[in-house]
């Protein structure tokens, strides 16, 4: 080991501190890899199952091994099953225990339950890590055993829960007494250890899991892609309730927000992957239409060890520009929004790079984010459940969570796109129509992680209805059965029910008698028929999916922060607890399953009065949430919004262009002296419907103006006064609409 210092942007540097220990542990039992081991929560991904052909005549029995996944459903591996050559290079993540477990349990609750002395008082990452952290020994003693085995841009995250690390099979074996495969599927190359994660007796309570010694199954984007547009926006007239797709400007609106204040206060942060460029671009295309401010963006890359691609991947494109877009639309503008990048793995070849490992990485960046912690982060990424609890990335995303919630943050999880049927990422039928073969089973249904977490808020899906630009009604999120990319059928419907694994919090088995955590907990717009208008390349698409509901819903909670002074902590034991007994503050969904019908026999959840599988307690009316909400907070006056820029000063016959998002107003001032005969504003040009307000004296608005015009559906508006008199008159430009390029002029003679 070199004495000079290591770092990435992922971890602390590893450098002369550790040299005493690890020249030291070289003489130790877990130096010289002991034949005692102890087990961690990584577990085979890649199971062995032995046959036995029967003999014939002059022949002995023949052996066959074969594999399977450690998943739900237990899915054969198809093709020949071989060592993993020392050439392959994987980066790792190990994650630690976290110390007195007991009291931070103690600590999230108390922390959100007023009355409490630890009430609203949030850890700061220092903290976080100085109580519960792994102490700097425990982690000294895993990162000396790592590089003794072999592993290399051996890493510490600031928090010293996850140490990262490079290393091939053969320094696996060494470090974990684990034996690593690999095989090809669909001409890309999967590898996954076959046997269970173990390391030295002296490590055991220190080590608790293992990530990115696979790839055959990694997190995913929970979206769904529908056909590009042409309309700048898609609301019909009032009348009849009907299922259309909105710009996430209108999603407000449609969701009553009411005098809620947009969420100019709050960071908002999400979990991405790749190059983000296209993303931004998109951002900007998308605020300049709406004619919002430009949205202050940050980029926080996660390096995981030598894995620092971060070439773009059109694939995800569309869930990054759905998550953002959506995110800054519903909430009418952020503080600052915060892409945690891991590196890419998505093209071609590139695909066998990306593990779970990453994205565990680009959670914790979310939580020790040095340059300030964004108060809501968005995940609209899933996996299922039972490969994430066996290789062990359940068990350190937990830990992540669990920081989050002592700091104040929320994660906020899309519940996933494939209703009950996880398991086979929604597809149950092959493109002849025929029904997957065993061991899949439409009665078997499964969920997604990380949603299935305590320690997140999981946001379901649904079909929303409009009147105008008014809710009226939603039923549970199901399009039904569409073909997949790979010519398999698939279901696309909001995912929900109950969790293998994780234990039902406090807070939800009280009030619904469980015994295991249960999805979603609430839900917005999914249906990609009534999904959002996302730029994607500069082209408008209709988007859909869970990926929508998750953003909506940061998008709202961002809000209700900003109103409440970024007050409120994790807000699931009083969703819990208030909602029940607060049922104005819901849209119930009661129609609906997500599941399908198949010979006769429904499978999956009914939508059902109060809480239910599909969709949690159903979607917010924001500005009711808003008033019960702040009452979660600490009491603080709300932060007013910053004050409106002063008006625009007018000169005489100089037309000056305007705009505005929709559901604005853009001030003017014009002076005018004595003696003037004629005085007149007028509008004109542009795009959009504005109406015009004038007031001598002070500012004027819809509800205080001494003359207007609003001549339906133009932007030709006009207003004369004769002989008026000397002073500073005002003028207001408005529209419920976007409206964009519209000059506003003032002339008097």
């Amino acid at each position: 080991m070199s004495n000079h210092t290591r770092t990435t942007h992922a971890g602390a540097p590893v450098g002369k501190a550790f040299l005493p220990l690890a020249l030291a542990l070289a003489f130790s039992p877990v130096a010289a890899h002991a034949t005692n081991w102890t087990p961690t929560r990584s577990h085979a991904v890649l199971l062995k199952t032995a046959t036995t052909s029967p003999a014939t005549t002059g022949q002995a029995p023949v052996t066959h091994t074969s594999y399977v996944v450690n998943r739900t459903g237990l899915p054969q591996v198809q093709s020949l099953v071989t060592p993993l050559n020392n050439n392959k290079l994987l980066h790792i993540a190990v994650g630690l225990t976290l110390r007195n477990t007991n009291q931070l349990e103690a600590f999230i609750r108390d922390v959100n339950t007023r009355g409490t002395a630890a009430y609203g008082k949030f850890l700061t990452p220092a903290q976080f890590k100085a109580t519960y952290g792994p102490t700097d020994a425990q982690v000294q003693s895993v990162v000396a055993h790592l590089q003794q085995s072999g592993f290399t841009h051996v890493t510490v995250s600031p928090n010293n829960t996850l140490v990262y690390a490079d290393g091939n099979a053969a320094a696996v074996a060494t470090a974990f007494n684990a034996s690593m495969k690999t095989y090809s599927d669909n001409g890309k190359l999967r590898f996954g250890n076959d046997s269970d994660v173990m390391v030295p007796q002296a490590l055991g309570g220190i080590v608790d899991s293992v990530i990115g010694l696979q790839n055959i199954e990694h997190k995913h984007p929970m979206n769904f892609l529908g056909k590009p547009m042409t309309e700048t926006a898609n609301v019909t007239a009032q009348g009849t309730p009907v299922a259309v797709t909105h710009s996430p400007v209108q999603f407000p609106a449609i969701y009553d927000a009411g005098t809620t204040p947009t969420a100019f206060n709050t960071t908002v942060g999400i979990i991405t992957w790749g190059d983000l460029t296209q993303t931004q671009q998109d951002l900007k295309t998308m605020t300049t239409a709406m004619a919002m401010s430009a949205t202050n963006v940050r980029v926080v890359p996660v390096t995981l060890g030598t894995a620092v691609d971060f070439s773009d991947d059109p694939g995800s494109d569309t869930e990054w520009n759905l998550d953002s877009q959506s995110i800054v639309g519903t909430s009418g503008g952020v503080k600052q929004l915060v892409f945690y990048t891991a590196a890419n793995g998505q093209n071609g070849a590139a695909d066998e790079e990306l593990s779970d490992a990453g994205i565990t990485a680009a959670y914790n960046a979310a939580v020790t984010d040095a340059s300030g912690l964004a108060k809501v982060i968005n995940v609209s990424l899933g996996e299922d459940e039972t490969i994430a609890n066996k290789t062990g990335t359940q068990a350190a995303d937990d830990a992540i969570f669990k920081q989050a919630v002592a700091q104040g943050q929320t994660f906020s999880v899309a519940s996933g796109d494939q209703g009950v049927y996880v398991s086979t990422n929604g597809e149950f039928a092959n493109s002849a129509g025929a029904v997957l073969a065993s061991p899949f089973s439409l009665s078997s249904y499964s969920v997604s992680e990380p949603s299935t977490s305590p320690n997140v808020i999981a946001v379901g899906g649904t079909q929303l209805m409009t009147n105008g630009t008014a809710w009226a009604g939603e039923t549970a999120w199901n399009d039904g059965v569409a073909q997949a990319s790979d010519g398999n059928e698939r279901i696309w419907a909001s995912t929900g029910g109950k969790s293998l694994f994780e234990t039902a919090p406090a807070w939800q088995a009280s009030l619904l008698s469980a015994t295991v955590r249960q999805v979603p907990d609430i839900a917005f717009d999914a249906s990609s028929y009534t999904g959002a208008q996302i730029f994607i390349g500069g082209q408008r698409y209709s988007v859909g999916g869970t990926s929508l509901a998750s953003p909506i819903f940061v998008g709202v909670f961002a809000r209700v922060q900003t109103y409440a002074n970024n007050s409120i902590g994790f807000p699931a034991s009083m969703m819990y607890r208030d909602f029940p007994t607060n049922a104005s503050v819901l849209h119930d969904v009661t129609s609906g399953n997500n599941g399908l019908n198949y010979n006769g026999t429904t499978y999956g959840y009914n939508a059902a009065t109060g809480w239910d599988f599909t969709t949690g307690f159903g979607s917010l009316d924001i500005s009711l949430f808003n008033a019960l909400a702040y009452t979660w907070g600490n009491g603080a006056p709300a932060t007013n919004a910053p004050p409106p820029p002063a008006p625009t000063a007018l000169s005489n016959g100089v037309a000056v262009a305007t705009q505005g998002p929709a559901g604005s107003s853009q001030q003017f001032t014009l002076v005018v002296p004595g003696g003037v005969t004629l005085l007149s504003f007028r509008t004109s040009g542009g795009s959009g419907a504005v109406s015009l307000y004038v007031k001598r004296g002070s500012a004027a608005s819809a509800t205080a103006y001494d003359y207007m015009s609003a001549r339906p559906g133009g932007n030709n508006q006009n207003v004369a006064v004769r002989t008026p008199a000397a002073g500073i008159y005002y003028i207001t430009v408005t529209s419920p609409a976007i409206f964009t390029g519209v000059t506003v002029l003032g002339s008097y003679q």
